[in-house]
């Protein structure tokens, strides 16, 4: 372990002398003389995607770990000092992962050495309830310890800069520039834990549902509001979900129990993200046997929100885009004035735009990611925000929380369906008289894994020689995103046909994957409106394979 390797973030012998867990000290030393080992765990670092570090746990720079997170905080507390802002403290949480309290505790003590004060929240907790006490606070910054729905496997780490979002372009350049692995934190720059402020999970909890969360002494007590089932997926929502519906004035859903308490391993959950097929099972079984007529969930750290309706073919699981649709919708009918602001990504269904079109209310479409959702929400602050959403699952019904979060938006969602009761009307209905209104859109993707430098190859050619049509429709226009100025541009190509259907193609930004998202609209939508909707999402699934097989190269 005495030799040099070249071409490595860190050497072996220097990693082994930081880190504070034994165990990640042995499998180093043994691994030390292997360059298959070296290279996958020592030849890169970690750096910031969509939503902040997400890696899965183990040992050297590319891997989440005790010396990857001290050297990250490391980094984050020199960007705020640089800025002047240490004196207003950094806010930090964690989810129920393997070891994110100890990130968590380990983030502080670093930060609070650098003579940053931090506010740990001391217990498993939601995202946007660390988010809000930011806010709440005035605080530089906050850091949540949280995968959110990654594998069992990964732990990741969300950061906020001094407006209370995600941080966006240059700031996570500018923090990664100081990720310094060539010297490494020890146990002397931590400071010691008197020197913390703590907060009780229950006492984070219960200021951000009092904050956040509507009273519910308006409800009308005589209204009927149907079984509902909740699950918050072996995460920490759950104890949230319940006190949001208790000062909502809504009753408590039907629990999964076997999913209710925070369980890092997410026992029979191997992806315990709800947009993946089956994660709902379980809670479809929970409410036939409660005759229950819907199914509410959140990911694992409750930013994000899944519903599924009980319909006369069985269960159905609204999409994201559909889901965001009614939530703008009854965001719309409950708010008033010239000021209302609404924002959604790209890549999103171009539904909601039309819709706040139609009740003369702003709408702004932005880059993929909350980060850029909520940007007009911070720069915008002479206006109201009332709205913003993004396809995978991420909505926001407030300007308290600057971030998606699945507790405020279930709590909104539930108060929609229990007005959509009260009229004999659901969900799937309000979405037919939608359909009638603006007209209907139909929205699905799929993805594929390919080489990075095929993925790209071929987003060049599509720039040079674009499709001639979509499923024999003439395409009339194409939008190159790379081209556009800042903050807009993105490696996104966008394609649109005379039938009214949009393609839009991104390669990922954590994996070597392709997302294709495809739209279909039909302005005035005739005759039966299931039918209509299955026939276009057949006809948008071929279309998905068959762009997707513009990436296959012949091998």
């Amino acid at each position: 372990m005495t030799d040099v390797v070249p071409g490595l973030v860190v050497q072996p012998e220097v990693w082994v002398a930081a880190d504070p867990d034994s165990s990640g000290k042995s499998i180093v030393v043994e691994g030390a003389s292997d360059s298959v080992f070296l290279n996958q765990y020592f030849s890169t670092k970690l750096q910031f995607g969509t939503a902040g570090l997400r890696a899965p746990r183990g040992v050297g720079p590319s891997h989440m770990n005790r010396v990857t997170v001290r050297v990250t905080a490391r980094a984050i507390g020199l960007h705020l000092l640089g800025l002047g802002l240490a004196q207003n403290g950094v806010v930090i949480g964690y989810d129920a992962r393997p070891d994110s309290d100890v990130y968590a505790l380990d983030t502080a003590l670093l930060l609070t050495a650098l003579g940053i004060p931090c506010l740990l929240v001391d217990d498993p907790c939601p995202t946007p309830v660390v988010v809000w006490h930011q806010k709440m606070r005035s605080a530089a910054g906050a850091i949540v310890v949280t995968a959110s729905h990654n594998p069992a496997a990964d732990s990741g780490y969300k950061v906020y800069g001094p407006d209370g979002s995600q941080i966006r372009p240059p700031v996570d350049q500018e923090i990664e520039s100081l990720m310094n692995f060539s010297d490494l934190p020890t146990e002397e720059d931590l400071a010691a834990i008197d020197g913390l402020e703590f907060l009780s999970g229950d006492e984070a909890i219960a200021a951000y549902v009092e904050a956040v969360i509507p009273s519910g002494n308006h409800r009308d007590a005589s209204s009927s509001f149907p079984q509902w089932v909740y699950s918050p997926l072996c995460g920490v929502g759950g104890a949230t979900m319940e006190a949001a519906c208790l000062r909502a004035g809504i009753p408590f859903p039907v629990r999964v129990n076997n999913q209710f308490e925070p369980d890092g391993s997410f026992p029979g959950l191997p992806f315990p993200n709800p947009e993946e097929p089956g994660v709902l099972d379980a809670a479809y079984s929970v409410a036939d046997k409660a005759n229950a007529l819907l199914v509410v969930a959140n990911d694992p750290d409750a930013d994000r929100l899944a519903v599924a309706v009980r319909s006369d073919l069985g269960w159905y699981q609204l999409t994201g885009d559909e889901l965001g649709l009614l939530l703008c919708d009854y965001q719309l009918s409950k708010t008033s004035g010239e000021d209302r602001l609404t924002a959604s990504s790209f890549v999103s269904s171009e539904a909601v735009g039309t819709l706040c079109a139609a009740h003369g209310v702003e709408h702004v479409r932005t880059l993929t990611g909350f980060k850029w959702i909520m940007e007009p929400a911070v720069s915008r602050s002479d206006s109201n925000w009332i709205f913003g959403y993004e396809e995978a699952l991420g909505y926001s019904v407030n300007d308290l929380v600057l971030d998606k979060d699945g507790v405020a938006a279930a709590i909104t969602f539930l108060e929609m369906w229990q007005e959509l009761n009260s009229r004999n009307a659901d969900p799937l209905a309000r979405l037919d008289e939608l359909a009638l209104e603006i007209g209907l859109y139909v929205t699905t993707q799929v993805s594929g894994q390919f080489e990075a430098a095929a993925i790209e190859a071929t987003l060049n050619t599509l720039r040079v020689n674009p499709p001639a049509d979509l499923m024999g429709s003439p395409v009339v226009a194409m939008t190159d995103w790379s081209t556009l100025p800042d903050p807009f541009s993105a490696n996104l190509l966008e394609f649109r046909s005379d039938a009214g259907i949009r393609v839009a193609i991104r390669p990922s930004g954590t994996e070597p994957k392709v997302k294709i998202y495809l739209e279909q609209f039909i302005a005035e939508p005739r005759g039966n409106l299931r039918n209509l909707r299955t026939d276009s999402y057949d006809h948008l699934e071929s279309l998905g394979r068959t762009t997707l097989s513009w990436f296959e190269v012949d091998t």
